[in-house]
């Protein structure tokens, strides 16, 4: 049986494909430079609670020089940038981050630590998933803290946190787990900005996160059935370590190593710009004979008019011009629209015009569906467009 993980879930989640590149065909993953900064930190801060588990306070520069050393030993130039920026750039951006984490939980003394990397596992209804907590604590008695180390530049809303998956279930699974935790408390440490964000579920939250879960699994399992892994572009695409044989992705990873002087005459490259180039001549094109259909309307308007016709004769066609009124409301931008829309509420018909639409409001006057006196209420709020409407038919003689 498949033993799911919440990035796994994820992965599937963000994009079919990827999904099917690394847990399925296991190809090998690039190391992106964010997650191998990342990683260092989560390690660094794993041995400063390691060590206070043992009674040992590491001071900041052994924590540092620690990192530091971690880097140097591990850093390789397989290891992805995507952006302009340096290692060297990231590498300080990590050491920040345990600086800032040092000097503001210093002396570490908020919470007694139960574990560290602990493996926790779950099951949802025979489904069976596993993830890693970075730190589980206990706070109070009863009272357990589950962080979670971010070193993500994005810094997520409330509202993200509240549908995140991951610590979620490693609640649902620390609680199934250890019969003394009464309280749990979500704590994301989003160390670049130097927050910390708190969630506590409830049992009915926690249980719409297990159906949801549930049925993300069961799709994806159909999706296996079906081999069926769409590839789903976004923002995230310059970071996959499967863009270049990804099909949405391996021509733009091409192109983007090539030099400026000589992409152009890649025949793909070639094959796009022509297709852009006639498409931007045909709308050029339409939109030169819509404006040319507009002028020639208002002539054919003001000869119908001026001669009196409602039928205007051609060689082989002729063309009916009809003449309409439309009934207009005032526009929301115009004073008086406040005052209508406060008289519709009133007589309690403001739902069945839908907002004010004109249509709806016609069809009920129309239909004499108002009173009398509300309709001439409605009506001192109308104001009359002429419009016209040209119909083209074949010529019969």
């Amino acid at each position: 049986m498949t033993v799911y993980s919440s990035s796994r879930l994820s992965a599937f989640e963000k994009c079919p494909r990827q999904y099917k590149y690394a847990y399925i065909e296991r190809l090998p993953r690039k190391v992106t430079v964010e997650a191998f900064m990342g990683t260092l930190v989560h390690e660094s801060l794993r041995k400063l609670y390691q060590d206070l588990m043992h009674a040992r306070l590491d001071s900041l520069e052994e924590i540092l020089s620690y990192y530091h050393d971690m880097w140097e030993k591990n850093w390789t130039d397989d290891i992805r940038i995507v952006k302009e920026y340096s290692a060297e750039n990231y590498r300080k951006i990590g050491a920040a981050c345990i600086s800032d984490y040092y000097n503001r939980y210093k002396p570490f003394n908020q919470s007694r630590t139960l574990a560290l990397e602990k493996k926790i596992k779950i099951d949802l209804d025979g489904y069976r998933l596993h993830g890693y907590i970075d730190r589980l604590a206990e706070s109070a008695p009863g009272c357990c803290e589950i962080h979670d180390y971010k070193t993500s530049q994005t810094l997520p809303m409330r509202e993200h946190l509240l549908g995140d998956r991951q610590l979620a279930l490693y609640q649902i699974g620390v609680e199934e787990t250890w019969d003394f935790i009464e309280q749990t408390d979500l704590v994301w440490h989003y160390l670049v900005h130097g927050k910390e964000l708190r969630i506590r579920h409830g049992r009915m939250a926690l249980e719409r996160l297990k159906s949801d879960t549930i049925a993300l699994i069961e799709r994806l399992e159909r999706a296996v059935d079906e081999d069926d892994f769409p590839a789903r572009e976004s923002e995230l695409c310059p970071w996959c370590s499967y863009r270049e044989i990804c099909p949405t992705q391996k021509h733009p990873a091409k192109i983007s190593k090539m030099p400026s002087n000589t992409y152009l005459n890649d025949p793909g490259v070639k094959l796009v710009d022509e297709y852009a180039r006639l498409m931007e001549e045909k709308q050029r094109y339409m939109k030169k004979i819509e404006d040319e259909l507009e002028q020639l309307r208002e002539v054919i308007i003001a000869f119908a008019e001026r001669e009196g016709l409602e039928v205007i004769q051609g060689s082989h066609k002729r063309l009916r011009v009809k003449k309409t009124w439309r009934v207009l409301y005032p526009t929301k931008k115009e004073a008086t629209r406040r005052e209508l829309d406060e008289l519709l509420k009133k007589e309690g018909i403001w739902m069945d015009v839908s907002d004010l639409n004109p249509y709806a409001l016609n069809k009920a006057l129309a239909c004499n569906q108002l009173s009398r006196e509300l309709v001439e209420k409605i009506k001192r709020f109308q104001r009359l467009e002429e419009s016209y409407k040209l119909y083209l038919s074949t010529h019969k003689s």
